[in-house]
C-alpha cells in the first residue's frame, strides 16, 4: 500500500515537473530566448555630437567636448552595497549620495541611468578596468555641450535639456534617445534637427562577467551639422555688457538684408547651468525669478511703442496726401479733445512747426493733428505695412506678432467703439499698440533702405551651406516722402534741440526716434531707434530700456555708444 502511494505522489510529481518543462520549454521559450540573448548579447549606443556654432567670422561659440560619464541600468546590479562602496571610494562622494543616485535609477530600473558626469580620462579608465566585478555598472563616452561666451548671446542660443517621457514617446521614431538632450531654446531649438546628427552603435559578446569579447555589428554615429551665425560676438558682448544690471534689449541689424549683428535680452542666463548636475538649483531659480530672465524681450516681449512710432504716423500721412513736409501746426503744449487733454510733453509747447521740426523735438500735439486728419484705420493700415503686428519670421522660437488695433480689432476684443481719443493716441505710439523690438528695428530699416520691409535672420549657412539669403519687399513708398521722415530722423541726432542728441558720434550720422512709452506702472519705457551712417545706413539699432525712463537718455545715448564700437570693429 506504501508502495503504491508512493509511486501515485511520485508520478503526480514527475507530471508536474513535465508540464513546467513543456510551459517553459514551449510557451515561455521566447522570454527566456531574448533573456539569454541579452545576457550574451550587449547593445552600445554611440552618441552622435552635436553640431558646433560659430559667429559670422567662424569664432567658436557652442561646442561638444568629451566627457567620461559612470552609468548603471539598475535591473542588472548585484550587490549594491559592494557597488555603492566602490563608486563612493572611486569618486569621493559619500555614500548616502550614491545611494540616493541608485535609488533613483531604480525607479526606471532598464533604463541607463548617469550617476556622475565629467569623471576626468584617468578616473574613467580605472573604473572600467574593474567594472566587469560589478554587474550593472558601465562608463559611458559622450559629448558635454559647451557655451564657451556664458552670458552672452544666451538670447540667440539657447540652451538644451533632457528629453522627457511624453518627448521620447512621440520622438523615439524620428531617432531621439530616452537620455537624449534636445535645443529648448534660441537656435538650439530652431535648428535643432540639424543639429543633433545622428546616433551610432555597436553590437557585442561578451563573457560572463561582461567583458567584451566580439563585435558584431556597427554603425557609425553621423555628427550634427554646423551653424554659422550672423552674430558678431565682439559686438554681441559688448552690448551683452551695456545691458549689465537693467532689463531690456539691443538688436543690432544690417537693414539691407536683414542680418541681425547682435541681439541682447537682459536680464539674461548662462546656459552651462543647464548642463552640469550641479547647476539644478540655479535653474529652478531661473524658472522662478519674476525677472524673467529665460523670456527673450527682443522677439517674446512686446510693449508700448511711444514716440519711434512717429515715424510711422509721418510716412502715413505723406503717403495718403493728408499733409507735405511743410504743413505746418501750432503747439501751445496741449491739445484739448471734448472733455479730453491731451498733453504735448514740452509744457509750454513747441509753437508753430512742419513735420521735420515735429519729428526733431517729437511733438506731441503736431502728431495728434496729423492723426486726427489721418483716421485710425490708416495708421492702422500703414502699420501693418510696416511689418508691426505680424511676426517677422527670424529663425527663433517663441515669436509674437504683438498688436495694431483698429475699430473693428477694439469692437471685437473689448466689445467697445473706437473714439477720437483713440487715434490721438495711436498717432503717437500709445493706447493698444504693443510691438517687439525686433519689429520696430525693421520698420526703422525702412527709411534707412528706401522702402523695402527685410526679412530678418540669425543663420547664415548649415554645414557650410547658405540657407537664409536676403529677402525683403518693396512697399512701394515715395522716395521723397521717405527722404523727408530722414531728414527728420537725422535732425533729431544732429541738430541743436534733437531730443535723441546723446546718440550723437564723433565722424558719423546717426539718424533715429526717441521713444518714451507710457505704461501702468509710474515708470515709463525707453526707446531709441536709428540707423548709421544716415547717408548710406550700414547699420540699424533699437535700444529698449523696460521701465528705464525717457528715451532720450539710457537709451539713445547706449545706441551711440554701440555705433561707435560697430565702427571700431569694422561693421561700419
Amino acid at each position: 500500500m506504501r508502495i503504491r502511494i508512493f509511486s501515485l505522489v511520485l508520478g503526480v510529481c514527475m507530471l508536474a515537473l513535465s508540464a513546467g518543462l513543456a510551459y517553459v520549454q514551449v510557451f515561455r521559450h521566447e522570454k527566456y530566448r531574448v533573456m539569454s540573448e541579452e545576457n550574451r548579447l550587449k547593445v552600445v549606443p554611440l552618441m552622435a555630437p552635436r553640431g558646433s556654432i560659430s559667429d559670422r567670422n567662424g569664432k567658436p561659440l557652442v561646442k561638444d567636448i568629451l566627457s567620461f560619464e559612470i552609468s548603471v541600468i539598475y535591473s542588472r546590479i548585484k550587490n549594491k552595497e559592494a557597488l555603492t562602496e566602490f563608486l563612493s571610494s572611486s569618486l569621493t562622494i559619500p555614500e548616502e549620495e550614491i545611494l540616493s543616485l541608485l535609488a533613483e535609477a531604480g525607479k526606471e530600473p532598464y533604463v541607463t541611468s548617469c550617476l556622475a558626469q565629467n569623471v576626468g580620462m584617468e578616473k574613467a579608465i580605472q573604473i572600467e578596468e574593474l567594472s566587469g566585478e560589478y554587474p550593472g555598472l558601465f562608463v559611458e563616452v559622450s559629448a558635454k555641450r559647451e557655451y564657451l561666451k556664458g552670458r552672452s548671446a544666451a538670447s540667440v542660443l539657447g540652451y538644451i535639456g533632457y528629453i522627457n517621457r511624453y518627448e521620447f514617446d512621440k520622438l523615439r521614431t524620428y531617432g531621439y534617445k530616452i537620455n537624449d538632450r534636445m535645443g529648448r531654446d534660441g537656435v538650439e531649438k530652431y535648428y535643432d534637427d540639424y543639429l543633433r546628427g545622428r546616433h551610432g552603435g555597436k553590437q557585442v559578446e561578451v563573457d560572463h562577467r561582461g567583458r567584451e569579447v566580439n563585435m558584431l555589428g556597427f554603425r557609425e554615429p553621423l555628427p550634427g551639422k554646423d551653424l554659422r551665425l550672423t552674430i558678431d560676438i565682439d559686438l554681441q558682448m559688448y552690448c551683452d555688457k551695456l545691458l549689465e544690471g537693467k532689463k531690456g534689449v539691443i538688436i543690432v541689424m544690417d537693414p539691407n538684408t536683414g542680418e541681425v549683428i547682435a541681439m541682447a535680452s537682459a536680464p539674461g542666463y548662462d546656459p552651462n547651468v543647464f548642463i552640469e548636475r550641479s547647476g539644478e538649483k540655479s535653474v529652478r531659480e531661473l524658472l522662478n525669478s519674476r525677472d524673467y530672465p529665460l523670456l527673450n524681450r527682443a522677439v517674446s516681449g512686446v510693449y508700448p511703442m511711444g514716440s519711434v512710432f512717429k515715424a510711422v504716423t509721418a510716412i502715413a500721412a505723406l503717403e495718403t496726401g493728408t499733409i507735405v513736409p511743410g504743413t505746418e501746426f501750432s503747439c501751445s503744449g496741449q491739445l484739448t479733445l471734448g472733455k479730453a487733454v491731451f498733453n504735448c510733453w514740452r509744457k509750454n509747447g513747441h509753437g508753430t512747426v512742419s513735420l521735420l521740426e515735429a519729428i526733431k523735438g517729437s511733438c506731441n500735439v503736431y502728431f495728434f493733428r496729423t492723426g486726427l486728419l489721418l483716421g485710425g484705420e490708416k495708421i492702422a493700415v500703414f502699420s501693418k505695412k510696416l511689418g508691426l503686428g505680424e511676426k517677422t519670421g527670424i529663425d527663433l522660437p517663441g515669436e509674437k506678432e504683438g498688436t495694431v488695433p483698429s475699430a473693428a480689432w477694439k469692437s471685437r476684443k473689448l466689445n467697445q467703439k473706437w473714439y477720437k481719443g483713440d487715434t490721438v493716441n495711436y498717432s503717437i505710439g500709445q493706447g493698444y499698440l504693443l510691438c517687439s523690438p525686433l519689429q520696430v528695428v525693421r520698420m526703422m530699416s525702412v527709411f534707412a533702405n528706401g522702402g523695402q520691409l527685410v526679412s530678418p535672420f540669425l543663420v547664415k549657412d548649415i554645414g557650410g551651406v547658405r540657407v537664409n539669403a536676403q529677402r525683403s519687399v518693396d512697399l512701394g513708398f515715395s522716395r521723397e516722402n521717405l527722404n523727408a521722415v530722414k531728414e527728420g530722423l537725422r535732425k533729431v541726432v544732429n541738430d541743436v534741440h534733437g531730443t535723441g542728441m546723446k546718440a550723437k558720434i564723433e565722424g558719423i550720422a546717426v539718424a533715429g526716434k526717441t521713444g518714451t512709452a507710457q505704461t501702468s506702472r509710474k515708470s515709463s519705457h525707453g526707446w531709441f531707434s536709428g540707423f548709421a551712417p544716415a547717408e548710406d545706413p550700414k547699420l540699424a539699432i533699437v535700444v529698449f530700456d523696460e521701465y528705464g525712463g525717457r528715451g532720450g537718455y539710457y537709451a539713445a545715448e547706449t545706441a551711440g555708444k554701440v555705433f561707435q564700437r560697430a565702427a571700431e570693429l569694422g561693421l561700419l
